[in-house]
């Protein structure tokens, strides 16, 4: 098996390549711009014959014939600073994924497409916990960004074989989620966030009130669900929520990790809520998470803090 991971130095690309390298055999293409992940994320691997890093751009991309997979990470999965970057947004978010599509019709070769979707496309959602069939609200150009990309696959796919799963995650935390030189890292996690500056003995900033509730989601489980997703023996063409299937405040959040924090201005275009009705991913893909924040924030603050 060959497969291609398109924003592998990344948050969650470079521990989507942990996770491959120890489950499968599979020999492994990692592509990166380096705009906002490190080297540092896949140092660990320099050497190993099943992985080759290459550093481009998506739209670098000229053939796919020889993978068999291809997992879609590169992004900027950042909300607020959508609304001023637009463009540069839109090439992230959506020409680059789109420039995959072309390719694969060109070429008249279908690798399954695993694509890292959001489910900020929800905005705030009517209904709590949310499915897959809740009504798209996107509150950011990010939001629509992820949401419009989805829909080109559902057309595409309408005229060509395409072969896609798309995983909407929801609040993702876990090992590299903070990167102090990526000059978005004020949006970062906000368990991310929230740790670094424990570490660094700084007050925890709550936007708003704090009663803003994520599902918050370990990116190893992610893992685990894009490689469910790419093994699955069967053409699916939908989405699916990647959540914990639970909620917690960022006020309760902020507590878990540090006494001190105060509150600053809320931000606009961020929803009131996520909550993830998992059990679609249950049920097809035989997924479900197995990390518990409150285990993960516990040893964090006791061995770092």
């Amino acid at each position: 098996m060959k497969v291609l991971i398109t924003g592998v130095a990344g948050f969650i690309g470079s521990n989507l390549l942990d996770y491959l390298l120890e489950k499968t055999d599979w020999q492994i293409t990692g592509l990166d711009n380096l705009s906002t992940g490190t080297p540092d994320n896949i140092a660990v691997h320099k050497g190993n014959r099943r992985f080759e890093f290459i550093e481009n751009e998506c739209t670098g991309i000229t053939s796919l014939k020889q993978f068999d997979k291809v997992f879609h990470l590169a992004a900027l999965p950042r909300i607020q600073p959508s609304f001023e970057l637009i463009s540069q947004h839109i090439t992230a978010n959506l020409l680059n994924a789109v420039h995959l599509i072309e390719v694969m019709i060109r070429e008249k070769h279908y690798p399954r497409l695993i694509y890292s979707g959001s489910s900020a496309i929800y905005g705030t959602p009517e209904n709590i916990p949310t499915a897959e069939d809740e009504p798209v609200n996107c509150l950011s150009p990010y939001a629509f960004q992820k949401y419009e990309f989805e829909k080109y696959l559902e057309l595409i796919a309408t005229r060509f074989p395409l072969d896609y799963v798309t995983l909407r995650y929801f609040n993702p935390y876990g090992p590299r989620s903070f990167n102090p030189a990526n000059k978005f890292n004020a949006y970062s996690s906000v368990v991310g966030i929230f740790l670094n500056r424990k570490r660094n003995n700084e007050e925890l900033l709550i936007t708003g009130d704090g009663q803003q509730k994520r599902d918050f989601i370990h990116v190893s489980d992610l893992a685990h669900a894009n490689y469910l997703a790419a093994i699955h023996p069967h053409k699916l063409n939908t989405a699916f929520n990647i959540g914990n299937g639970s909620t917690l405040s960022v006020l309760d959040l902020a507590k878990m990790i540090s006494a001190k924090y105060r509150f600053i201005e809320k931000r606009e275009g961020e929803a009131d809520i996520t909550f993830a009705d998992i059990t679609k991913a249950k049920t097809i893909l035989r997924w479900e998470p197995s990390h518990s924040i409150a285990a993960y924030l516990k040893s964090e603050v006791q061995v770092k803090g």
